[in-house]
């Protein structure tokens, strides 16, 4: 077991980086509009892209979203990540902790990212499928929980929700009867915040009220349109010569909800939410950010970069800042609090969609905030 999740760990890298493992849904990101403002009455250099999430302000509403670890070869991307988070304030999530845990000697891939961001916001990691007995192992008790958080100082533990990716991989874990309970159970023993976090298939408003009721202070959405595990997993029965994995992994390829959905589903919950998912530039974060997330993550240009060297995640966000920025002037939003606030028209699938799932009063509502304002009586 040891060595099969430390092999697993720089599979997935590797994979990522070397084939196509995008989800052929798109996030929709297009379908949702923000209304321009002719005269925003913003200057562009002086928006605010601060925000508080979890009791703790970040430089900018992004969250370099939990990719790697558990190996030694991506040592070097974990730091290029931390230093990066360090330097511009942003929120960092390490990838699953499962394989540190079983093996303390790949623990250093992740204790990384504190000594290189000492001030950042940092997020531990651990798999719901490892709450609960599995065919091959048992449950994780609350001193290895802990244990993931103390590894890098975290500021928040996430529990990723991955049961399409532990189906549509060789040794996955197939059982997920119980995550809730155990969730439930796990989240007072905490002293840390959790979020709840999918990884690629989204989260619908009744799972997001599910969440809440055991406690989660944060959702991440994860939703579908950007990379998909289960085409990553694909890759890797391939390799193995697993043919029925694969053909579930490749199946299920597009499985999920589009990311822009997921936001307006999981607003039903109350919580913070992060949209992570298909978000390629700034233009994509403002919409999400309009649609009512928090934090924006993203997973994969990330990674690229990040195997390239610091530079180049410098490059990448400092690209992405200025994208934003010019979509919150254009928006009339000095500030992310203004974004929330802006109108947004939602159009194509993602409406459909929303109009079959009962959100009419809530698309009218995101597309009329300023006319409200203006006719306060009605």
């Amino acid at each position: 077991m040891t060595d099969e999740v430390k092999q697993r760990k720089i599979e997935h890298v590797n994979i990522a980086l070397e084939r196509d493992v995008s989800a052929p849904q798109q996030a929709n990101w297009n379908d949702i509009r923000l209304v321009h403002q002719a005269l925003p009455e913003v200057d562009l250099d002086a928006v605010d892209t601060s925000v508080e999430f979890l009791g703790q302000r970040l430089r900018y509403p992004l969250f370099i979203s939990s990719l790697t670890g558990g190996h030694p070869d991506v040592l070097m991307i974990n730091r290029n990540l931390a230093r990066a988070a360090e330097e511009y304030g942003l929120a960092l999530g390490v990838g699953s902790q499962r394989a540190a845990i079983v093996n303390p000697e790949v623990s250093d891939s992740f204790a990384v990212t504190r000594e290189q961001a000492p001030h950042a916001f940092l997020i531990a990691n651990i798999g719901a499928p490892q709450l609960i007995a599995q065919e091959r192992h048992a449950p994780f008790t609350i001193e290895q929980v802990q244990r993931a958080t103390a590894m890098i100082g975290a500021n928040a533990l996430a529990i990723h929700m991955n049961s399409l990716q532990e189906a549509a991989q060789p040794e996955g874990d197939r059982r997920a009867f119980g995550e809730v309970e155990a969730l439930r159970k796990l989240v007072p023993q905490l002293e840390l915040p959790v979020i709840a976090k999918e990884t690629g298939a989204g989260v619908n408003r009744e799972q997001a009220l599910i969440l809440r009721s055991c406690g989660v202070s944060a959702i991440d959405v994860g939703g579908a349109g950007g990379s998909s595990m289960s085409a990553l997993e694909a890759f890797r029965s391939q390799s193995r010569g697993d043919e029925q994995t694969m053909r579930i992994g490749a199946l299920y390829r597009d499985w999920g909800i589009p990311t822009p959905i997921a936001v307006v589903e999981c607003g039903v919950a109350r919580l913070p939410l992060i949209s992570t998912g298909g978000v390629r530039n700034g233009l994509d974060a403002a919409r999400a950010l309009s649609l009512g997330a928090s934090l924006v993550g993203m997973g994969f240009p990330f990674l690229k970069a990040a195997s390239q060297g610091y530079e180049a995640v410098c490059e990448l966000l400092q690209g992405f800042i200025a994208e934003l920025k010019v979509a919150m002037q254009l928006s009339g939003a000095a500030s992310i609090q203004q974004l929330h606030e802006a109108d947004v028209v939602v159009t194509g699938e993602t409406r459909a969609w929303l109009q079959q799932r009962g959100f009419e009063d809530e698309l009218k509502g995101l597309a009329q905030r300023r006319w409200k304002r203006l006719r306060p009586g009605e």
